[in-house]
């Protein structure tokens, strides 16, 4: 069933905000086994809470099914939205990031009867996880505190895997800080250093202290806070004249270490010990979360153990996630979803037996935690 759903799901070309349909099949799927549905719409997003509730503690999936956009469609083997079969994969955008997870988790669900479950079962599915995530988790997660609604676990089907399913699970992921910088200057001829203020000579000793800079160690989970540049330019496009300006973009991705703030200073200061004049935009678009290890998290190590016949590894690595909204909620969160390799990508693709093994992990997470609650 896992591998159908998974089609079912890529044959819908949700780029995100647009969800194509896909919070709907969900929805009747999940209502044909006793969920009730809800759907939230903020913006131009629509957003699915659905849950069967029970009088135990409450357990939510959580997922997304909008995508990144394809890139170029003629260098796919095969179209993006097809969901083509080999025999060996299914290829399609949205196969690993993260419409193969919602599928897995949906096929666990169907081998058993939410009735007999201890536990309350929610979903909470957005098509607002690639794009601003401005009107999606982060919206649904207030509202759900507003009405007093007490979270207890939430498992995310992001993918984690790094070889064999399983073999790796997060905890926690990283904060991430993005930093537009200008470095002003005075455009003039080459010929007349005295005479210009070049902004690609000032910008050189400040690029010097920032890549060397030792932001924080890590810790036991998160690894050290690391820095890329991701764009510059300057220069009018000839060769005897010196730019009035330079642009620079960077990004931050941070452990618990570290604050926003603390970026903020840091850059700041090394901006000012050289001098330069400047302007300067931070936009702290996720803060680092820790997702303590639990009940629920013994659970999953449990069922991944069982089913792989392997322990597997905790981590606070890899992007963003809608984590960082849930962890406002105080619930116990565990990440775990097939390999990213492809994500993104080109060709971007996913096994069928690694969607037959996430299934059978998910679905004895559902067995094990109901033993767990039964106690």
């Amino acid at each position: 069933m896992e591998i159908q759903i998974t089609q079912d799901l890529v044959r819908k070309e949700s780029i995100t905000p647009n969800d194509a349909g896909c919070l709907k099949y969900i929805e009747e799927f999940l209502a044909k086994r006793g969920f009730v549905n809800e759907t939230l719409t903020y913006g131009r997003v629509k957003n699915l809470w659905s849950i069967n509730r029970k009088p135990g503690p409450l357990l939510i999936f959580l997922g997304h099914v909008d995508v990144v956009p394809t890139g170029p469609i003629e260098q796919w083997d095969h179209a993006p939205f097809s969901g083509h079969d080999d025999g060996t994969y299914i290829y399609g955008r949205g196969t690993g990031d993260m419409k193969g997870g919602i599928a897995c988790f949906m096929s666990a669900l169907s081998r058993i009867n939410p009735d007999d479950l201890n536990f309350s079962l929610g979903f909470i599915i957005t098509a607002d996880e690639e794009g601003p995530s401005r009107d999606g988790t982060v919206k649904v997660v207030d509202e759900l505190l507003q009405r007093g609604e007490v979270v207890d676990y939430c498992l995310i089907g992001e993918p984690s895997t790094i070889e064999t399913v399983g073999d790796n699970i997060r905890i926690g992921r990283r904060g991430s800080i993005n930093i537009e910088l200008e470095v002003l200057g005075k455009q003039g001829h080459a010929a007349y250093p005295a005479r210009v203020d070049n902004p690609i000579h000032k910008v050189v000793p400040f690029l010097d202290k920032l890549l060397s800079e030792v932001w924080d160690e890590g810790n036991e989970h998160f690894p050290p806070t690391s820095l890329q540049l991701t764009n510059i330019s300057a220069g009018v496009g000839a060769h005897n004249v010196t730019p009035n300006n330079l642009n620079l973009k960077f990004n931050l991705r941070f452990s618990t270490q570290i604050t926003g703030d603390e970026i903020q200073t840091k850059v700041t200061n090394f901006l000012e010990a050289e001098g330069i004049k400047h302007k300067i935009q931070f936009d702290l678009n996720a803060k680092p979360f820790y997702s303590e290890p639990k009940l629920f998290t013994e659970v999953v190590q449990k069922s991944i153990s069982e089913v792989q016949a392997f322990d597997t590894a905790l981590s606070c690595s890899g992007g963003t996630s809608d984590g960082r909204f849930m962890a406002k909620t105080g619930c116990e969160i565990v990440e775990l979803g097939p390999k990213f390799e492809t994500i993104h990508k080109i060709n971007e693709k996913i096994e069928k037996e690694e969607l037959e093994r996430l299934t059978d992990i998910y679905y004895q997470i559902l067995l094990n935690l109901n033993e767990e609650t039964n106690n």
